[in-house]
């Protein structure tokens, strides 16, 4: 076990102490409201929107990273910290309740690495399916049900399929400590309906009422099913190329093995909990993480198929998986942390602007708009709100374009615990990204907007990424 856990760090340790994070709209619209939690210690009812207008998932995500935030002084290596330290949990779990081939295939598969360095609201998922299975071998209907609940704070579009499988596998009986279990991890969003006149509800409603806009289509089905069978393989094999090829013969062998020897324990449950929601998929809105839920259950699969084969091929599959996790963490450290940290979505990236602007405005009060294609800016103003909190002084504003309207609901509760800026800019920045789909916010649209009479210097970051700084 400890060697497991020795491996897993030595291959996700480098990622968070280098700090090469994705930080972009998602990680930046939670943070803001984690410092917010932290900062006010009023309570939240409900997290992040999801796909469908006016249902939000439960706060669970909020209060997972809370702990870590508040340790790190909001510093946002907090979110992906959080996960290592869930994927780490989930790797001992995996080992205690399941067996040595799981928590290998956990330490070591492409899938599973990239998921403890980077924080996302599904991610969570993961280790929630992980408790499903080990709880479903135990016969625990009232974890179940519980665990099943808090699937609605982290992936609802996955949970929503389970809710309709996982009744058929435990007895009738159970079914009564199955609904209160879901309930009790329901109680936060039922606080919030109470609230506001079942809000939830009537958009669910409306939702079902209108129909789903990606109407079900061969097309749909095709990229669905690749889709939920990329990741999964992702979860399971190798991604180099020849690894991969090995690690998939292997497989083969052992299902021809499986077959004859009639191994078939638990694999209905397998079967029900991911196909079911495969094929609900192909009906209702799709994201590749919202199969993030089904991986252990991969996992459980791939590991079933290698105890079925011949066990020196078993041990040759993990080999593969170890070298292919050792070739990355080398790729990475010799190739990629030099990339990553000039990329525009990286948290390494975004402090060297704010870096650069705070040197460039030497103390003068100063503006700063931010170009994004998507218009929303979360991660540059969770960041300068933070500056904020570590003594430095705010913008004058900072917004996506001068004078608009407010756009996060946190931000003013937070500038109200920090000293305003005071005075007119004396100078502005713009912090300028490599604009991708221009259809949604065309960059000469923006760039009219701010009133400045010249640009008086140019600072490239990296190929996506630039901060010019302009006289008003």
């Amino acid at each position: 076990m400890i060697w497991l856990l020795a491996w897993a760090a030595f291959t996700r340790l480098p990622y968070l102490l280098s700090q090469t994070l994705l930080f972009g709209y998602d990680h930046g619209r939670d943070a803001l409201a984690v410092l917010q939690l932290i900062k006010t210690f009023n309570p939240v009812f409900i997290g992040p929107w999801t796909s469908i207008p006016g249902l939000f998932f439960g706060p669970g995500w909020y209060y997972l990273l809370a702990p870590a935030y508040w340790l790190a002084q909001g510093n946002p290596l907090a979110g992906p910290l959080t996960m290592f330290l869930l994927g780490l949990i989930g790797i001992v779990l995996a080992y205690k309740y399941l067996g040595v081939y799981e928590a290998i295939i956990m330490v070591a598969a492409p899938l599973w690495l990239q998921l403890s360095t980077v924080a996302g609201n599904a991610f969570p998922m993961t280790l929630i399916g992980l408790l499903l299975v080990i709880i479903l071998k135990k016969n625990r209907p009232l974890l179940l049900g519980l665990v099943l609940g808090l699937g609605f704070h982290f992936s609802s579009a996955l949970a929503i399929f389970w809710l309709l499988v996982i009744p058929w596998l435990v007895k009738f009986k159970h079914w009564l400590k199955l609904a209160l279990g879901i309930l009790i991890a329901f109680i936060p969003q039922l606080l919030f309906e109470l609230k506001h006149n079942f809000s939830q509800i009537q958009a669910v409603v409306s939702y079902f009422t209108a129909g789903e806009s990606q109407h079900i289509n061969p097309g749909k089905i095709a990229i669905v099913t690749q889709s939920i069978i990329h990741e999964l393989s992702l979860a399971v094999l190798p991604d180099i190329f020849w690894l991969k090829i090995a690690g998939l013969i292997i497989l083969g062998i052992g299902v021809i093995y499986l077959i004859r020897l009639k191994q078939f324990a638990f694999w209905p449950q397998i079967l029900l909990l991911t196909l079911v929601p495969t094929v609900g998929f192909w009906f209702l809105h799709y994201n590749p993480w919202y199969s993030y839920g089904l991986l252990p259950l991969a996992v459980l699969g791939v590991s079933k198929i290698l105890r079925a084969g011949p066990k020196p091929l078993a041990w040759l599959y993990i080999i593969f998986l170890i070298i292919n996790s050792g070739i990355k963490i080398y790729r990475f450290e010799t190739q990629d942390k030099a990339i990553l940290t000039q990329h525009k979505g990286f948290y390494q990236a975004k402090m060297q602007a704010l870096n650069y602007i705070y040197t460039q405005a030497g103390g003068r009060p100063f503006s700063s708009y931010h170009y994004h294609p998507e218009i929303y800016d979360f991660a540059y103003q969770y960041l300068y709100i933070w500056q904020g909190f570590k003594g430095k002084p705010l913008p004058v504003e900072f917004s996506y374009q001068p004078g608009a309207p407010t756009y996060i609901n946190e931000k003013n509760a937070l500038l109200a615990m920090l000293p305003p800026a005071i005075g007119q800019p004396e100078t502005i920045f713009l912090i300028i990204e490599k604009p991708e789909n221009i259809w949604h916010y065309p960059f000469e649209s923006w760039l009219k907007q701010i009133k400045f009479s010249e640009i008086v210097d140019k600072k490239i970051i990296g190929p996506e990424l630039e901060v010019w700084e302009a006289i008003p």
